[in-house]
């Protein structure tokens, strides 16, 4: 009979429990023998010749909640996109990301030394329960790679001593710079490592010959019977995102990358890397298509928190007074967004597009039209009467100096305090800029900066 070191409702919760979190059931709920104590399986079995049941009872408990881990896939989702994100907001002047996407080669022991009590252990995430490389572990890895990559060099600097260590500390070493020492920082991030997705588990042995020696301190001798031991790794095939940010100084990143190769697909990661456990093959594209997704995520978001932008491309493609007509005036759907500046900037950009192409049949019905359209924003539209733009009501002082510029040049001349322009002489500078092009991409700096300041201005105005 199984005995579990719980309260009874916790108990009655972690033996029929068809999804959650496997890595609290396994380090806090597992079943123990009741006479002995020890690791066993639902049914109490754990003596002589049982040894490896709780492991079965592991593995089968692991797969059952796999198959139910929608909630789980979902949290693993949103962490490796939490994690993008934190790389990049490092600024691209200063930092380097550094994302690699590796597939396992070969099972992966990942934990064994963890505390349990089941003789061999395994690494869990808290918060999903699936296993992962923790950042200590990548940054170790990595830095043994390269220590290990630096032996010819020191050689050749007769930098050995006693022909079997050098001082890996040392400046040439680029190590304190790297991984930093107790004495200094290091200018590379790492962070933890997760697989892609939810990973299978892969039962794996070991088989000790000398049982007797190891447990009872008996000579070895070759009469005695091998011991299996049932263990659990993580399963050959799974992938992993290994994510690390390089200060750009003494070529760090490259040498980030060079070290990480190493490590991943020579040295290995986790325990038994000697017997050719913990090795992978690195996708070379991995972060070309994490860098795509990224960029589709965030344009996904940015509609989803703007949904007008689809109507600003549409705009943005209208030819004629028709096509305005339809998809601008007459949209009911676009009605709600008018009042967003983006939307606001687009119609009237295009809508002084269209009237200088357009301007010799141009009427004052379409200016009143445009002109309806843009005022619940706040925007008034100047009309034209034979061919002269007029005010619909008295307009400042200000607003007919604007009026008379006649290019770009003749503002600058004019040495206009934009901070003391009213409204409506706001507006009308905002209209002759845009007719200047200084909202384009190939305008210059000062074009660019005049108009951002008088859009600025506006904005107030509108608070």
């Amino acid at each position: 009979m199984a005995f579990y070191p719980v309260h009874k409702e916790l108990q009655n919760i972690s033996q029929s429990m068809p999804q959650g979190n496997f890595g609290l059931w396994y380090n806090k709920f597992i079943p123990l023998s009741d006479d002995a104590f020890k690791p066993s399986d639902d049914k109490g079995s754990n003596g002589k010749g049982d040894e490896n049941r709780p492991v079965d009872y592991y593995f089968g408990q692991y797969s059952k909640l796999r198959l139910n881990a929608a909630e789980t896939a979902a949290i693993l989702k949103q962490k490796h996109e939490d994690m993008d994100d934190f790389c990049a907001n490092f600024p691209p002047q200063k930092y380097e990301e550094i994302a690699i996407c590796a597939t396992l080669d070969s099972p992966l022991i990942t934990g064994i030394g963890e505390s349990h009590p089941h003789e061999v252990s395994m690494v869990f995430d808290h918060n999903m329960g699936i296993p992962y490389i923790p950042a200590s572990g990548v940054k170790g890895i990595v830095r043994f790679a390269h220590t290990i990559s630096l032996i010819p060099e020191a050689m050749n600097k007769a930098e050995v001593i006693d022909n079997v260590r050098f001082d890996d500390e040392a400046d040439w070493t680029s190590v304190p710079h790297m991984f930093g020492t107790q004495k200094n920082r290091g200018n590379v991030i790492f962070l933890d490592a997760y697989p892609e997705d939810i990973p299978a588990l892969h039962m794996d042995i070991m088989n000790p010959h000398y049982s007797p020696y190891y447990s009872e301190g008996k000579p070895p001798a070759d009469h005695h019977n091998p011991t299996p031991i049932k263990f659990l790794t993580v399963a050959k095939g799974t992938k992993f995102i290994f994510r690390a940010v390089a200060k750009k100084e003494q070529n760090l990143p490259q040498k980030i990358r060079v070290a990480f190769a190493e490590a991943l697909t020579k040295e290995g990661v986790g325990a038994k890397i000697a017997l050719g456990y913990g090795r992978f093959v690195i996708d070379e594209d991995g972060q070309k298509v994490l860098l795509k997704k990224r960029k589709q995520r965030h344009e996904e978001k940015k509609r989803r928190l703007s949904p007008w932008l689809d109507y600003i491309e549409l705009i943005n493609q209208v030819g004629d007074w028709g096509q305005f007509k339809q998809i601008v005036l007459d949209n009911e759907k676009l009605v709600e967004y008018r009042k967003e500046m983006d939307v606001t900037e687009a119609v009237r950009i295009k809508a002084l597009e269209i009237r200088n192409k357009w301007r010799k049949s141009w009427g004052a019905s379409r200016d009143e039209q445009i002109a309806t359209w843009l005022q619940p924003a706040g925007v008034e539209w100047p009309c034209i009467v034979a061919g002269i733009e007029n005010p619909v009501k008295e307009k400042s002082a200000d607003y007919e100096k604007i009026m008379q510029l006649i290019d770009w040049g003749a503002y600058k001349s004019a040495g206009i305090d934009l901070s003391k322009l009213p409204l409506d002489a706001l507006q009308l500078l905002k209209q002759k800029m845009e007719e200047w092009g200084c909202y384009s991409k190939k305008a210059k700096e000062d074009k660019k900066t005049a108009f951002k300041k008088v859009k600025d201005l506006l904005r107030q105005h509108q608070k």
